[in-house]
């Protein structure tokens, strides 16, 4: 048995990784084939993959690769940045989700005749975009930095803000059912005190060994990256065992994540390669398996209303959170309408669902757990087929995929041409040293690169490789003949200009 589940682990990650390569190669996002792989090896297709071939591993499973999932998207929720970050982005992790979470739930509520805690439930997972699933669309559709910043800000907070959200609902449920309603903010305080108090415990013991321990001179980065693996897990394996804090080991990796994302840590360009390398093959494995696992007569089930709420979910509220979300920034009409039109469901609702599911027929809750499972389901499903798998020709249709241009100096004459250029709609991104007029061009909404514009890593860091036109307009003249001349050296641009 075991070696069984070893051989098809294994099968589905190099299936996993085949998708991944087949969608870089015809610049598809990996998840529409990810999810086509699941439901082909699937019961409803060839049957390699059954719910009975994972036995009793398949809740362990999931958890895992769930605490690996979030911890890294917690590990890029920078605080700074996101003070940075202007004022439309903020609105569309606060308001914007907001607005998902409760236009979500009345739908559920209204459309599927589900009481108010389920349909809470699905509201909850489905506020997520998450990274696993932008960011693929971000790789193939080159829109502007405003937009795939906020995109990508969006997804990032939004999958661990949807997760904790949903553990909270989950509890109520459970509680609801097993103890009255009453001891709903009690449990939930208790579940998300373990969380914290195990998240912070990890992450000042991870600190501590990176920054204070002897790692081993000659292996330093590998032990740093296999510390912090190993932090990921320890904090939701500890929480999930210490008693009463079942579930909070989604809130410990979430808080252990933040934290060290958020630390001055050794290695870290080290660790966050060797983590975006283990998450992709984590989703990969995950996406293929509950594909495979979804049973079609649970959509079915749900009958046009699932559809429907797909539709309102997609169509009316996505629109209506982006427009009141974005409304008086720099973000132009064709861009809003991108944005509200690309937000697929990823692997958090897939998997935070598959998990809960679980336990609710466990709890002989078999009515809600289709539910959720069959909307969270579908909702992925049509988003990823529509908006993902469509996501460039929507962006070439509204003209939303702009000409890249690299502008070294942010001073006036860096902004001027920022401006004219921006007004005809291409993507500007100006390179600064000066700390304060990089935040003097920030909180004007300019997009700006912090860094020495001589420095061939720094033009690389601000996208050089995929700029068009690069333009060095300092008030230095030789500073402006190095950048000309390292540009056309080293990246090629069409065109390389001097101010």
């Amino acid at each position: 048995m075991a070696g069984g589940l070893v051989t098809l682990v294994a099968g589905i990650i190099a299936v996993g990784v085949l998708a991944q390569v087949l969608a870089d190669r015809i610049r598809v996002p990996s998840i529409v084939f990810l999810l086509a792989a699941g439901v082909i090896l699937g019961p409803e297709v060839t049957g390699v993959l059954t719910p009975e071939a994972f036995g009793d591993s398949l809740s362990a499973i999931v958890g895992l690769s769930v605490a690996i999932i979030v911890f890294e998207g917690a590990f890029h929720v920078r605080i700074g940045r996101l003070r940075e970050a202007p004022a439309a982005t903020l609105r569309l992790v606060t308001l914007g989700a907001a607005i998902a979470l409760f236009g979500t739930t009345a739908a559920v509520h209204l459309l599927l005749n589900v009481g108010w805690l389920v349909a809470f439930l699905v509201g909850a997972l489905l506020v997520a975009t998450g990274p696993t699933v932008i960011a693929p669309i971000l790789e193939v559709v080159p829109v502007r930095d405003r937009v795939g910043t906020a995109l990508d800000t969006e997804g990032i907070v939004n999958d661990v803000t949807a997760a904790i959200l949903a553990v909270v609902i989950f509890e109520a449920i459970v509680a609801s059912e097993a103890s009255g309603i009453g001891g709903v903010v009690g449990l939930f305080a208790q579940k998300l005190g373990i969380g914290l108090l195990v998240g912070m415990v990890v992450a000042a013991g991870v600190y501590y060994g990176l920054r204070y321990v002897d790692l081993s001179p000659g292996n330093a980065p590998q032990n740093a990256r296999l510390l912090v693996l190993a932090g990921a897990l320890v904090a939701f394996g500890a929480a999930e065992a210490i008693p009463g804090g079942r579930e909070s080991g989604i809130a410990a990796v979430a808080t252990a994540g933040i934290l060290l994302g958020n630390t001055d840590l050794p290695y870290e360009s080290e660790i966050e390669a060797f983590k975006g390398d283990l998450t992709l093959l984590v989703l990969s494995f995950v996406f293929i398996a509950l594909a495979a696992l979804l049973q079609f007569d649970t959509l079915v089930a749900l009958g046009a209303a699932g559809v429907v709420v797909v539709v309102v979910v997609a169509l009316v509220i996505r629109p209506v959170l982006v427009f009141v979300s974005t409304y008086g920034g720099q973000f132009t009409v064709p861009e809003r309408t991108f944005m509200s039109l690309v937000g697929p469901r990823g692997i958090i609702p897939a998997s935070v669902a598959t998990l809960f599911a679980i336990e609710l027929r466990a709890q002989g809750l078999d009515d809600a757990a289709n539910v959720l499972v069959g909307t969270v389901f579908l909702t992925i499903f049509l988003t990823v087929l529509f908006q993902a798998g469509l996501a460039r020709q929507i962006a070439e249709r509204l003209d939303v995929i702009p000409m890249r241009v690299i502008v070294i100096g942010g001073g006036k004459v860096g902004r001027a041409l920022a401006d004219r250029l921006g007004d005809r709609g291409e993507n500007v991104v100006l390179v600064e040293e000066d700390v304060e007029i990089v935040e003097q061009g920030r909180n004007a909404g300019y997009t700006v690169h912090h860094g020495d514009g001589t420095d061939t890593e720094v033009l690389q860091s601000a996208g050089a490789e995929n700029a068009r036109v690069i333009v060095a307009a300092t008030d230095n003249d030789d500073a402006n003949l190095l950048v000309a001349q390292l540009a056309n050296k080293r990246f090629d641009p069409e065109r390389c200009s001097r101010g």
